[in-house]
This record gives C-alpha cells, sequence and structure tokens, in this order.
C-alpha cells in the first residue's frame, strides 16, 4: 500500500520510550516496514514505518517532517505481528525491540551498503561461433548458461576462479547480459549417498512430514550420535522441494555453525544457503540477511538473533540443541529464542522441531505432563539409538578422587588411559568449563585471594601472560610479586584451568600432538575451523577444552573423554545447576566413540554415589528429568511456577534498595485487592554475584502459577515503575522467564 505526501507516519525509534511518534510525510511515499530518517531531540535517528493515519494526537503544526525515505522494506506484517508480541510479553519498548534485529547498516542514517552482486545469463539467439576456440572458459560458461538460464558471481567461481575476464570478453560480444542480484554463497555436493535410517529416525521423519500444513512442535529427543542431523536433513529435502519454501534453523553457538553448514551444503547443495551469526563482517551479515529476507536463501543457519529474520516463505523452524542457554538473550530484550520461535511457527501455521539428548525441563514437561494443555500440541520423537553401525554409547565411570589423588589436576587412572590411547593411535579429550591458567593466586601465610576491584569475583591466572584477569568485567593487572595483605613472596597459582592442563599433559606426554581449545586460543576468526579439522585428519592426540567442545561435533577417531573437575557445580545455590550440569556431561560424554572404536569416558570427582553421576552413567536421562520435575513442583519453580526478575544496578546501593523497595510495594498494591493474590512478590535480594564491573546490583523476584496472572500484573506495574523517579537514574531491567538468578 503506498502512502500519499502529507500522511502522517507512525515511526518507531530506538529510544527506551514505549510508543509510536508521528510525523508527516514532507512529500516522500513510504510503506509500512520502510526505513526513514527523522529529527529526534536535536539528533537524526533511524526509525521504522509502521502505520499511515490522517489524524494525530498533537497539533500538526507541531509535528516534524521526515528527513529521508530509504526505498528497502525491513519487515512485513507477520514479523512486525511477531516483534509486537515479543515487546509485549517481555515489556520492552516497540522501536527498540524492532530496530535491534536488524543488520548493523541497517541502523545507520547512511545508505546500507554492500558490495553488488550479479547473475549472468545468455541473450536470445546466441551465436557460439564467434568465440574463438581456444577460448575454454568461454565455451565453459556458455554451455552452463545453456543449461541453466542464469547463473551467480559464486556459481561462476565454482567454473573457474578466472571468470570475471571471460564473462566481460561475453559481455562485449553481446552473447551474455548481467542483472543485479542478492548474493548467495554456492554449495558443492560432496556426499550424494544418504547414510542408511533406523526405524526410529525413518519414524521421525515420517511424523514430522504427515503434518507440515499447521503449527505443531515435535520434541526429537535423541542421544548423542543418534543421527538428530540427519534426521533434520531428510526433512529439509522434502519440505525444500516446493520451490517457494524456506527452512529456519537455529543453533546456539557460533561454533556449532560452520560444522552443520558444512553437512547441510554436501547434502543440500542445490539449496541455497546462508549464515547469521556475530563472526560475520557487517557487509556479509547484510548480504545474508537480504537473501534470506528476499527469499533468494531456502536455508536459513543461524544463532538465536536468526529467529527474527524475515523470511517470506517459511515452512519449517528446527532448533537444534533447544536446552542450550545461549538461546536466552541476557540483555537489552530479554528474550529466549525458542519461546520465539514456538510463537512464530504458531502464528505463520508451520511445525517446529526441537533437538536435544537433553530436552530442557520446561520442554519436556511441555512434551510430557499430564496435566498440561499443550500435551496434546506437543509431539514426542526418541531416538535411543546410535546411528552408526556398531556404534554404542561410551562407558561411563567415576573416579573416586578420595581413593584416587590427582596430581596437577590427573588422577593415575585418567594418565594410565591416556597412555593407552596414545599406544592405539586414538584421540582423547580432556574438558574442564575453566579458561587460563589457575582459577585463584592464594597466600598461604595470611589466605589472601587475588579479587576483582570491580566485581564480587576472583581474578584468573593467565600464567604465560603474567597477568591475572577478571573473566566477568574484563580487567586484568599484572600478576603481585608480593601478597599485597602481608608481604609474602609465596604466592601460589591454585586449583586446574585450561592452560595448566595443557602445561601438564606436554610435561607428561612430550611427544603427544596436544591442542587448547578455549576462548583465549581462538580469538582468530577460523582458529577453531583449522583445530576441528585437524583433528579430523588425525594430526591431534589430546584436546584439551571448555564447553566450545562439549557439544554438536562428531570426532570419530575419539574413544576418551576424561572431565577433571565438576564438583563446584553440585554447590551451586542456582536450582538450575544440576540440570545444566547434567546436560553437559552428557553432551561432553556423547564425544567418545561416535564411530566403531569403543568411547570411554571417566570423571573425577568426590561424589561418585550422587543421583546425578548414577544417572548420567546408565544414560538414563527420562528418570533424572523426571525426578527433577517432581522436585520443581514440589518447591513450586518453573515449569511449575513463572518468574519474572527485576535487576537493578547503581554506584550507590542505597539507590537500587530504595527503588527495588518501592518497585516491591507497587506490586503488593496492585494486587492488594485480591481475595487470593495471583502473584507472589518476594523482598529485594542481593545476587550471587553482588557487585559486577563496578556496580551495585540488587533484584526482585515475582512467582506466579499462571503466565496470565503474572503478565497481567506487569502490564499494570511496568508504566508506574517507568514513573518512579530513581527510575532515570539507575541501571534496571525486566527479566520476563530468567535463566539466570
Amino acid at each position: 500500500m503506498i502512502f500519499m505526501p502529507q500522511t502522517i507516519f507512525n515511526i518507531v525509534l530506538d529510544v527506551p520510550l514505549n510508543r509510536t511518534f508521528d510525523y508527516l510525510s514532507g512529500g516522500f511515499a513510504a510503506r509500512v516496514g520502510n526505513r526513514v530518517v527523522v529529527p529526534f531531540a536535536g539528533r537524526h535517528l533511524v526509525g521504522v514505518v509502521v502505520g499511515l493515519s490522517e489524524t494525530s494526537d498533537y497539533p500538526i503544526e507541531k509535528l516534524k517532517h521526515v528527513s529521508h525515505v530509504f526505498d528497502d522494506v525491513v519487515f512485513d506484517s507477520h514479523m512486525y505481528k511477531l516483534l509486537k508480541f515479543c515487546a509485549d510479553y517481555y515489556h520492552f519498548p516497540l522501536g527498540q525491540a524492532l530496530i535491534s534485529t536488524l543488520p548493523l547498516r541497517l541502523r545507520q542514517i547512511k545508505p546500507a551498503v554492500s558490495r553488488k552482486q550479479f547473475s549472468y545469463s545468455l541473450l536470445p539467439n546466441v551465436d557460439a561461433s564467434q568465440i574463438p576456440v581456444r577460448k575454454v572458459l568461454m565455451h565453459r560458461i556458455i554451455a552452463s548458461l545453456q543449461i541453466k538460464p542464469s547463473l551467480t558471481e559464486a556459481e561462476l567461481a565454482l567454473i573457474s576462479p578466472g571468470w570475471r575476464k571471460a564473462v566481460t570478453e561475453l559481455k562485449n560480444l553481446g552473447l551474455v547480459s548481467a542483472q543485479e542480484a542478492v548474493a548467495v554463497k554456492a554449495s558443492l555436493p560432496t556426499s550424494s549417498v544418504e547414510p542408511q535410517l533406523n526405524d526410529e529416525q525413518d519414524k521421525a521423519i515420517k511424523s514430522v512430514l504427515a503434518l507440515t500444513h499447521q503449527f505443531k512442535p515435535w520434541l526429537l529427543h535423541g542421544i548423542t550420535g543418534s543421527g538428530k542431523t540427519e534426521v533434520y536433513i531428510q526433512i529439509l529435502q522434502k519440505i525444500l522441494g516446493d520451490n517457494n519454501a524456506q527452512v529456519l534453523v537455529l543453533v546456539p553457538e557460533i561454533n556449532l555453525t560452520p560444522q552443520l553448514e558444512a553437512r547441510f551444503r554436501s547434502r543440500l547443495s542445490q539449496y541455497p544457503l546462508v549464515t547469521l551469526h556475530s563472526n560475520l563482517s557487517e557487509s556479509e551479515r547484510l548480504q545474508n540477511w537480504l537473501a534470506a529476507s528476499t527469499g533468494a536463501a531456502k536455508i536459513v543457519i543461524g544463532t538465536r538473533l536468526s529467529v527474527f529474520t524475515p523470511m517470506l516463505h517459511l515452512k519449517l523452524i528446527v532448533m537444534d540443541e533447544e536446552h542450550d542457554s545461549s538461546y536466552k538473550q541476557q540483555d537489552g530484550m530479554r528474550y529466549h529464542a525458542r519461546d520465539v520461535a514456538m510463537v512464530r511457527a504458531k502464528q505463520l501455521n508451520i511445525p517446529i522441531v526441537l533437538g536435544s539428548a537433553t530436552p530442557s525441563l520446561e520442554t519436556w514437561f511441555n512434551a510430557t505432563s499430564d496435566h498440561n494443555a499443550q500435551k496434546q500440541q506437543y509431539g514426542l520423537l526418541s531416538l535411543s539409538q546410535r546411528a552408526v553401525e556398531n556404534a554404542v554409547l561410551p562407558n561411563i565411570f567415576c573416579i573416586d578422587t578420595a581413593k584416587s589423588p590427582t596430581e596437577n589436576g590427573l588422577s593415575p587412572i585418567l594418565t594410565k588411559a591416556l597412555l593407552e590411547r596414545l599406544a592405539r593411535k586414538e584421540q582423547s579429550l580432556l574438558f574442564i568449563n575453566r579458561r587460563g591458567y589457575a582459577p585463584v593466586l592464594h597466600c598461604n601465610a595470611c589466605q589472601w585471594v587475588a579479587p576483582c576491584m570491580r566485581c564480587s569475583a576472583r581474578m584468573v591466572v593467565h600464567l604465560s601472560q603474567k597477568r591475572l584477569k577478571c573473566h566477568h568485567c574484563g580487567h586484568e593487572q599484572k600478576i603481585p610479586q608480593q601478597c599485597p595483605s602481608c608481604g609474602n613472596t609465596d604466592l601460589h597459582p591454585t586449583g586446574q584451568a585450561t592452560q595448566r592442563l595443557e602445561q601438564t599433559l606436554q610435561n607428561l606426554f612430550p611427544t603427544a600432538r596436544i591442542a587448547r581449545v578455549d576462548r583465549d586460543s581462538m580469538r582468530s576468526k577460523d582458529a577453531l575451523t583449522d583445530i576441528l579439522t585437524k583433528v579430523h585428519n588425525q594430526e591431534i592426540d589430546i584436546l584439551v577444552g571448555t564447553q566450545m567442545l562439549a557439544k554438536g561435533h562428531d570426532f570419530p577417531h575419539l574413544t576418551l573423554v576424561g572431565v577433571i573437575d565438576t564438583d563446584s557445580a553440585l554447590y551451586s545455590p542456582d536450582f538450575r545447576a544440576s540440570e545444566r550440569l547434567f546436560a553437559q556431561l552428557m553432551q561432553v560424554s556423547g564425544r567418545a566413540g561416535r564411530a566403531e572404536k569403543a568411547g570411554e569416558v571417566l570423571i573425577q570427582t568426590a561424589f561418585p554415589q550422587h543421583v546425578l553421576f548414577h544417572a548420567l552413567r546408565s544414560q538414563d536421562y527420562v528418570s533424572f528429568v523426571n525426578e527433577l520435575l517432581q522436585e520443581r513442583s514440589a518447591m513450586q519453580f518453573p515449569p511449575a511456577s513463572y518468574f519474572a526478575l527485576l535487576r537493578a544496578e547503581a554506584n550507590d546501593f542505597s539507590q537500587v534498595q530504595q527503588f527495588l523497595s518501592k518497585a516491591g510495594n507497587l506490586a503488593r498494591a496492585l494486587l492488594a485487592n485480591q481475595l487470593k493474590p495471583e502473584v507472589m512478590v518476594y523482598d529485594p535480594v542481593r545476587p550471587q554475584m553482588e557487585r559486577l564491573k563496578g556496580m551495585e546490583r540488587g533484584q526482585l523476584l515475582l512467582q506466579a502459577n499462571s503466565r496470565a496472572a503474572l503478565q497481567r500484573l506487569l502490564k499494570s506495574w511496568m508504566p508506574q515503575l517507568r514513573e518512579l523517579p530513581l527510575a532515570a537514574k539507575i541501571r534496571w531491567s525486566l527479566d520476563i522467564d530468567p535463566l539466570e538468578f
């Protein structure tokens, strides 16, 4: 619909005000979804047109004019409906919610420019005889264009790296024409043989494909190595058979994207595929986003923000490792990509597949609970055996560190197991979820430990750089020569971390090829891909890594996984700690024995009889998760109830305390007229990390038995919070369905 000049544009802006703004068209024509530039508070901002009106609540003479209208449309009615839902549900300003989902270049005032891409096609009545015989490449391009009417730059590059000169000559001869096109990286098939499906995989694929034209959530619960990715691929093959179909595949972290991308490109090479994640340059991100939004890309693989990518012909959403906490956004609009994806699928009336070896308790509850109204919607698909023939689940053993004490982090049993793998030329993985050299710098004389002055945390020793670093705020300093408290010069790095473990292994096994994978060693763009390639080529014997290696990776020659330290998670006050630890250990255990070679997992712990390790040894997720659900229900914790968390921080804690106390009183006042209040309002408390980045922190928890009751309170409460005098003086945010406390 074209808006005529002199109409009033309703525009959203990236400002913390929960409203739209009226501007006169200024002679410009626009459509809903167009980006515009408007004057606002003495500066110019990018906004998006969300509506048209002939009148305004403000005097016409006081309205300003739009400065510029871009010709791109950044969202359609479906995306606006989704973003409006998110802004309402998470109680976040619509303008900030909408504009934050756009690529950076679409948020800037200057035109969004990326390098233009072209496709090439034959002109009518082409006479190839005028091309000299010796021009082999020109003849090959003509032959390819006779088979396929149009070729993109990426497809021409697959014919020959020197295609540009040949195409220029063909254009000069009047044989080929160029048209501007959206850039999509071409794929080359590297595997045309489809793996043999087992009965469970076949059943899962047929179940999903039987209901592709309606909203249907599917939980694909498959043990590690059960072939969930193959199920995704074969479902995609059928759905993408419709020329207009697009599929969105969500992954939790960047490091899973290259491997999944390679699998999809090799098996689904006929369908244009793009990725969306933070490792892309701004130009790449814009190109891929445009390819998805125009329909040029049929498969989009991306991290959590990709759930907001406009896709005109979206027919299926797949969410891999759906349990992963990386899907939760921890700043700005604190959405959970799984929940947003579920809403998007419901609005579009399409299926969504949630895959995991250890589903989140919320998803498991929805798929299995007899008392849940959602049960009729969810379908549960189980893959209980490994996909590779003769591959079996690894044997899991706990090493009691009280009976087998560790030396430099390694018990004698684990050291012996590493030696055996080296002798057999098999690979090993040692997992420790702590980077640096040691987690603590300790003085034996006065028991001082190096604190971060800006956070309620300890500084981590990075010995190779001779620095102490805080992994929470980034603060760093030199390692002191003597104790600041008592002057003692005998300071000890205490505890294990990846760098120290790597050093220990190099001393124990000097001929072994050892690689460390953590955030410190993987700073360059292709570092992780290079390491994974070396692992697959058997150029590495022992991997030392954090959770970057715990999930999604397939190492056929890896037969031993050693878990160095997990006990700290058992002491956590977070009620989700055991769920996360079990999922993490199941994931890292799944890296062993994925091919014909048998796998073994050795977990060093002082509590080998803990119920969590008992369930892990028997690979019994179902019993473990059902027991956790009973605990949550008894304690009225999610998913048996619903939380909202009001966080506040300031340089002065008294301001935080005052703001949260007034917020709590406002909430109780709103509930006062109810005979039986539907929401519990707790007193303000300090979080586990009381100080972060120099800011004093506090939080207020709201708990309800129904999502509707919680939302009713929040709808009345939030406007009142914004009017509090302290609201403009401190930082505060509301987190719906929080994962961290």
